[in-house]
């Protein structure tokens, strides 16, 4: 990809853009960055840019910017169909995603996991596996907190790359081209940026638009959606699930994990398989799958799986007070994760489950979450920006919910109204953005409430 003296734009001053500005101007681009908000607020990586010679313009910009760009740049959280980037596309302009920017100068092979959810723990289960077929030679990122474009500005050589990507990084993406394509799931997600789920489904099919039928796609057999995909994929499908066609890919038996393809079988112990939930079950498959394709040795994937830990904030423990356990479970953004999380106590006699719901809705339906209230959960607290909302769509349900203003207020009220043997989850279905900078300062406040009271 030629980049030398041509003029690029790039947009968003996050950690994406930030890279990817960094990228360019080592390929001796003239690069420009633009920034919705005001300059205070992204000053840091701002100064930053500028002592590698690169302009940065924040407080908001306009088409006049953009004069005679020839390559523009966008943050994932960057909407690549507002009309000024669609109206650039039509003048010839060149506009992709960092993802898609940094992805085309990257020389090894690439495994690309996507789904509603469960991707950050899959990723990081895919990076234990194949750190110990291939030791000092794996490199983990994407959308998990590292940007493609650290990679290729890292000069590093790995022999595999291993990637988180979302819907928005793939709605930006043209030549993407994963050796590996893993879909774990999809459900209704982001109606805040996608037109409809039809839109949001488009979205992840991307994932698979560019492989060849040398390639892999990976996929869900128990989740309709992603079985739908199917006669859309032109790569070879392997399969993960309790019951899988042919018996072709990784599923169950026992207390075995069976891994089968044309040319090898391999069996694998999941007795110390530490994570809780069905879910997280489909994750382990799905990694086991994608490392079988690849020719992982089975030892590596039964390593791995023995030492692995969920990540943080992913149906994390924290602690057991008065008889009441405390679980972080902040990463869950939509009503299928929360589903995955309240299931995932299938084993807990009764209703012992109070659940912290809320933060900022990205205009998803509650009502989903119905059936399992009503046989799981003791109660419910609806917090933060959606709060109301959420209330009301449960109401209509018959599933009363109590009221706090933030998440803090919540825990307490969760905390006082508990009793010895309840489990108090935080599941809040939503984006975090009304209160936190992210589910990760979510979790943290969660958990640094509990163990205040240790």
């Amino acid at each position: 990809m030629e980049l030398k003296d041509k003029k690029a734009v790039v947009v968003g001053l996050g950690k994406s853009g930030e890279s990817a500005a960094k990228l360019l101007k080592t390929r001796e681009a003239k690069v420009l960055v633009l920034e919705q908000k005001p300059l205070q607020e992204v000053l840091a990586a701002a100064q930053n840019l500028e002592k590698f010679g690169i302009e940065v313009k924040a407080g908001g910009y306009g088409p006049s910017d953009f004069d005679s760009a020839q390559l523009v740049v966008l943050s994932p959280g960057v909407n690549e169909k507002e009309k000024i980037y669609l109206d650039l596309a039509q003048k010839g302009v060149e506009v992709i995603g960092e993802l898609e920017l940094a992805a085309r100068l990257v020389q090894a092979p690439i495994i690309a996991v996507s789904g509603t959810d469960g991707k950050t723990t899959t990723v990081s289960l895919l990076g234990e596996i194949f750190a110990r077929q291939y030791p000092d030679k794996v490199w983990v990122g994407g959308n998990i907190g590292n940007p493609v474009a650290d990679l290729v500005l890292s000069q590093a050589r790995p022999q595999v790359v291993i990637l988180e990507v979302s819907s928005f990084q793939l709605a930006q993406a043209k030549t993407f081209h994963p050796r590996v394509a893993v879909m774990l799931n999809i459900a209704p997600d982001h109606f805040d940026r996608h037109l409809d789920f039809e839109d949001y489904c488009q979205a992840k099919l991307r994932l698979f638009m560019n492989q060849t039928k040398d390639d892999a796609a990976v996929l869900n057999y128990n989740d309709q959606k992603v079985k739908a995909l199917a006669g859309k994929i032109s790569s070879s499908l392997i399969w993960f699930g309790d019951k899988i066609a042919k018996n072709h890919g990784a599923f169950l038996s026992g207390q075995e994990l069976v891994y089968r393809n044309s040319r090898q079988e391999f069996k694998i112990s999941f007795a110390g398989w530490k994570l809780l939930g069905k879910h997280n079950l489909e994750n382990l498959l799905a990694a086991s799958a994608a490392a079988g394709w690849f020719g992982v040795k089975p030892e590596a994937i039964q390593e791995a799986l023995d030492a692995f830990r969920a990540p943080e904030h992913r149906l994390e423990f924290v602690a057991e007070i008065g008889g009441v356990k405390y679980f972080d479970d902040s990463k869950a953004t939509t009503p299928h994760a929360v589903s995955a999380a309240i299931n995932s106590f299938d084993n807990t006699p009764g209703k012992r489950l109070i659940l912290l719901l809320g933060g900022r809705n990205k205009q998803i339906d509650f009502t989903t979450l119905a059936q399992d209230l009503k046989e799981r959960v003791k109660s419910v607290i609806c917090f933060g920006e959606a709060r109301y909302e959420i209330k009301e769509q449960l109401a209509a349900e018959n599933i009363p919910g109590r009221l706090a203003e933030r998440m803090a207020d919540a825990v307490r009220s969760a905390k006082e109204s508990a009793e010895a043997g309840n489990i108090i989850l935080l599941s809040p279905g939503c984006a975090s953005f009304d209160e936190f900078r992210d589910y990760k300062e979510r979790g943290d406040q969660f958990k640094e409430l509990v163990k205040n009271w240790k």
